[in-house]
Order: C-alpha cells, then sequence, then structure tokens
C-alpha cells in the first residue's frame, strides 16, 4: 500500500482538478523531500503532463498566470496563495539549449522542451530532489533515482555527471549546499569535487536569481548553518563577497549569531518568518560598524540625513550587486534605526506602537544575549504579538486592474 503523506488541501485540490481533466499530474520535490523527512514543506511544487496553456484552462485565467521565458510555467491562485505547476521536461539538445560563449555552451538558456515523466526526473538536479508522490493513484512515492536510499543516507548526489549537471545551472551548487545546511546532509565525493571545479562559475549566474536564493537562504531557520556551508566550500566568496570577507570579522560573527538566534526563535515558534527581519539580522552588524565604528554602540544613533546617507550607503556595499529592494531597505532602516529609541529609560508610546517594534524589540533581545547587556533594558517593552505569518509573506493573488467604463459592484 502507497505510504499517505500530509498534504495540504490546496495542492492537493490542484494535483486532483487537472489530473480529472485528464493530464497526468504529480506532487514533486522538495516537498515530497520534506515530508518524508518528517518536515513542513513552505513550497508546494506540482509537476504535469499538460502545457503551461493547459493548465490556465483548467483553472482560468482569474486563477492562473503563465510566467517565465527562460523557464515558462504556471501560477495558480488558491486561498491567496501561489502553487507553481511546471510542464515536465526533458533536456534540451545542444542546439536547444541556446548556449552562449561565455560557458562554452553548457548553461541552459531556454529550458521549455516538454517531456515525460521518466525525462523530467532525470533532467532534475539531485536524486533527494527528484521524488514525486501520486495523490490520486496508487503509485506512492515514484523514485527513479534512488532518492529515498540517499534520504536515509543524508546524502546529496547528483543525477548525472555532477560538472554537467552545475554547468547546466551554477545556482545548483548553492541549492546542494543549502540541503546540506538545512537537513545536516554531506555532499557525495564526486558532487564535492564537482562543485570545487565549477563555482566560478557561479557568476555566470543572474543577479536577481542569486538575490531570489539568497532571500530563500536567510529566511529558514538554518540560515547560518547554510552560509557557513557556503564558506566552508569557498562558495561565499562569489555568493556574497561582502559577508565573506567580514566572515571572522566582528561583523560578521555578530551577523552569523543573530541569525542563529532567529532561527531558534523560528523554530520554537517565538517569530513569525519576516524577510525583512533576516536582512536585518545580516545588516545590523555593518549599519553599526558604519554608524559606530570602533564600539559598534546602536544608543546613540540619530535619525538624521548624515545617518540615513551612511546607513544607505553601507546596504549598498553589502548588497553590492543585488540592488537591494527599497522596500527591503526602507523595512530595514525601520527596524535597526528603531533600536536607539527603545534603549532610551523610558521609551515614547510612539516608538512602542511603531509598525515594525515586535522585530526590532526582538533584535534587541538578541543583541543582549550577545553582549550580556542588563536584561532590565527589556523588562519594560512590552512583549510583542507574533502571528503565524508576516504580511509581506502572504502571497495575494495580484488585483486585476478594471477595464476602462466598468464600476466596480456595489457594496
Amino acid at each position: 500500500m502507497p505510504p499517505t503523506l500530509a498534504i495540504k488541501k490546496e495542492p492537493s485540490e490542484i494535483v486532483r482538478r487537472l489530473h480529472a481533466a485528464g493530464h497526468e499530474t504529480y506532487l514533486v520535490g522538495g516537498a515530497v523531500r520534506d515530508l518524508l523527512l518528517g518536515v513542513q514543506p513552505k513550497d508546494f511544487d506540482i509537476a504535469t503532463a499538460a502545457t503551461p496553456e493547459e493548465v490556465r484552462a483548467v483553472f482560468g485565467r482569474r486563477q492562473c498566470r503563465i510566467i517565465g521565458r527562460r523557464f515558462r510555467l504556471a501560477h495558480v491562485f488558491l486561498n491567496r496563495n501561489i502553487y507553481e505547476v511546471s510542464t515536465f521536461r526533458r533536456c534540451p539538445s545542444q542546439e536547444e539549449r541556446k548556449g552562449r560563449q561565455s560557458d562554452q555552451g553548457m548553461m541552459i538558456w531556454d529550458d521549455n522542451q516538454y517531456g515525460s515523466l521518466e525525462e523530467d526526473a532525470a533532467r532534475r538536479d539531485f536524486t533527494v530532489n527528484s521524488l514525486y508522490y501520486d495523490i490520486c493513484g496508487e503509485r506512492g512515492i515514484i523514485d527513479f533515482w534512488g532518492g529515498q536510499a540517499d534520504l536515509e543516507k543524508k546524502l546529496v548526489r547528483a543525477i548525472g555527471d555532477p560538472d554537467e549537471r552545475f554547468a547546466e545551472d551554477p545556482v545548483r551548487m548553492l541549492r546542494a549546499l543549502k540541503l546540506c545546511g538545512q537537513f545536516g546532509f554531506s555532499l557525495e565525493k564526486a558532487l564535492s569535487q564537482a562543485l570545487q571545479r565549477q563555482r566560478d562559475s557561479l557568476a555566470l549566474a543572474s543577479r536577481s536569481r542569486l538575490f531570489e536564493e539568497l532571500l530563500k537562504i536567510l529566511s529558514t531557520c538554518r540560515s547560518a548553518a547554510i552560509l557557513s556551508r557556503l564558506q566552508e566550500h569557498g562558495l561565499l566568496t562569489q555568493f556574497w563577497p561582502v559577508l565573506a570577507q567580514s566572515w571572522h570579522e566582528q561583523e560578521g560573527m555578530l551577523a552569523r549569531h543573530l541569525l542563529e538566534a532567529q532561527g531558534r526563535e523560528l523554530q520554537e515558534g517565538r517569530l513569525n518568518l519576516s524577510k525583512a527581519m533576516s536582512l536585518s539580522c545580516v545588516s545590523l552588524p555593518f549599519l553599526m560598524s558604519a554608524l559606530s565604528p570602533g564600539d559598534m554602540d546602536v544608543s546613540s544613533w540619530r535619525r538624521d540625513a548624515d545617518s540615513l546617507h551612511l546607513a544607505k550607503k553601507a546596504l549598498r556595499v553589502l548588497f553590492e550587486g543585488y540592488a537591494l529592494p527599497k522596500y527591503f531597505q526602507e523595512r530595514v532602516i525601520g527596524i535597526c534605526f528603531l533600536l536607539p529609541r527603545l534603549l532610551l529609560e523610558t521609551p515614547s508610546p510612539k516608538a512602542l506602537q511603531h509598525s515594525e517594534y515586535k522585530y526590532a524589540r526582538k533584535l534587541l533581545e538578541f543583541l543582549c544575549a550577545y553582549y550580556r547587556w542588563d536584561q532590565s533594558v527589556l523588562k519594560k517593552l512590552p512583549e510583542a504579538l507574533y502571528r503565524t505569518q508576516d504580511d509581506e509573506e502572504k502571497q495575494r493573488r495580484p488585483r486585476r486592474k478594471r477595464r476602462p467604463g466598468t464600476r466596480p459592484p456595489r457594496k
């Protein structure tokens, strides 16, 4: 009898609706891996024989949007959440890769050659990510490459030639080490050797994709451990040069402590996931160094034009090459510059009611533990209430623009 995994209602509904429409469909990848490890997945990815246009035909234009050029897929919107539905792929031919001279024609710049389930499994990166779960039928876990055995061994192993896999998509090197940091896995010997040979090719990946991976890493409970694996294997220098250079300096050590503290709070449910908070944990030490060189003291900060200029400059240097979005820049500055206001003998009601108060207080709690400050500084600050999910993390369906000449419905 096939195993029964605890699947959320929405992804299960997507699989069943596509299956009912005659399209072979499975839950795939990291979600299946996490469920087998007893971890609640953050994302549920779905693979199907349906093309993106056929997926949209099943769910309609209001519930489905086709995205991507290099890798076309469908986003299905259910209950304010977005679920990624990809069509089975096959490995593209040399001509179909649309290779470039800069990468010897190895990187896949066009990955829209559709194929069968078996071909889709063969083109995935690692065995532990090439697992499919048959929700509607009797096949249970579909494993073509020994992924379940590697899960038991806690081993990250490439499907096929690891050098070729990394050359096709250098971001896979980050994902391999992310598995090591997140779950305590180890790299298979051939994979580890290929990573050392290919690590410089990470520079070929687009900065937008790398920043997306950075946010994913910082949003895990094990972000500090993942970054440590990148540093150990020499990949952090390519991925995040400023942090790599500061790794053993006071900024790098404090950043790691803050990320570790955040990870513990996330695991124990005392903090809700927030990208702005994660970015603040790693940014604060560099702001302290820029605004309070020498003593790293936040209590003397003033939110004036000069200080804001220095803070923004420090963030530009820290995230050089990534172009930190203005939204995150403003939130990081808002959280960090609230700290000196909370350190006053009598914090103002305005500071206590600030929209970033809950994150600033938690950051102050981490600083107190690191510097062994008097805990009385926290006693005067009321505990903040944390929801299960931050507003920024709620994946909402984008509002559709109203057609000219139409009126909104009356309330």
